[in-house]
């Protein structure tokens, strides 16, 4: 264990891995109810791992839609891991990491990641989240799939942890301006879309925000370095 991964941390970690769990057992529930076998509720969750992109892809199935409909629209959901893993870029090491971390990124590894400072903390608490998250889903998975026939995952309301948890995650972000802006602007784009989209991409849809926010940032640079050249020409 890192010596820069705190007790407080861990005990946090564990938190957020159990609550994963928790959604898997839901998922594998539903999974279950849905006609998967064991073994394809498992290795979707392992080879996907991306939570959403699980349950829309067996929610389709359920309906009678065709697997590549089914297997496109677990690809839009996770579409929004394109945009993790730019913001985990710049801290993830070159090399075979680089490629088992990409495997790794999610909304939980992320959010996690985010919660401390510097390139090498950062690191360090998204390895300790992936290498906890993914057997607590994957177990969770089998789990349900195990006892799907003996209880229900809607009366659970197993799910409900997953946003909570996520949003504790990320609120200390939200002091910085644009940041809150960002999320916030996110957030109506996700809410106005979930009604006309299919199940899961309103939150793709959210990355729109990303559009704006990008020329901002760009203008801004671009101005404070033409400010920069401008006061270098006078001196």
């Amino acid at each position: 264990m890192p010596e820069s991964i705190t007790p407080a941390q861990l005990r946090d970690a564990v938190a957020i891995a159990l609550t994963i769990a928790a959604v898997g057992i839901s998922y594998g529930t539903l999974s279950q109810a849905s006609g998967f076998a064991m073994w394809q509720t498992v290795t979707l969750a392992a080879l996907a791992t991306g939570g959403a992109a699980e349950l829309t892809f067996i929610g389709v199935i359920a309906a009678g839609g065709a697997p590549i409909f089914a297997v496109l629209g677990g690809l839009l959901v996770n579409s929004r891991n394109f945009a993790f893993g730019l913001s985990a870029g710049e801290y993830v090491p070159r090399g075979w990491r680089r490629f088992l971390a990409s495997h790794l990124v999610n909304d939980e590894t992320i959010a996690f990641a985010r919660a401390v400072r510097g390139r090498t903390a950062r690191w360090q608490n998204f390895v300790l989240m992936a290498f906890m998250l993914w057997p607590c889903w994957v177990g969770g998975a089998a789990l349900g799939q195990f006892l799907g026939s003996v209880i229900d995952a809607d009366a659970l309301g197993l799910d409900v942890a997953f946003p909570i948890i996520l949003f504790s995650l990320v609120v200390r972000d939200l002091k910085n301006p644009l940041m809150a802006i960002m999320a916030g602007g996110g957030a109506l784009l996700a809410v106005a879309a979930t009604p006309v989209l299919p199940m899961g991409l309103g939150s793709v849809a959210s990355l729109a925000i990303l559009i704006p926010a990008a020329a901002f940032l760009w203008t801004k640079s671009r101005l404070r370095r033409d400010r920069t050249t401008t006061d270098g020409d006078s001196a």
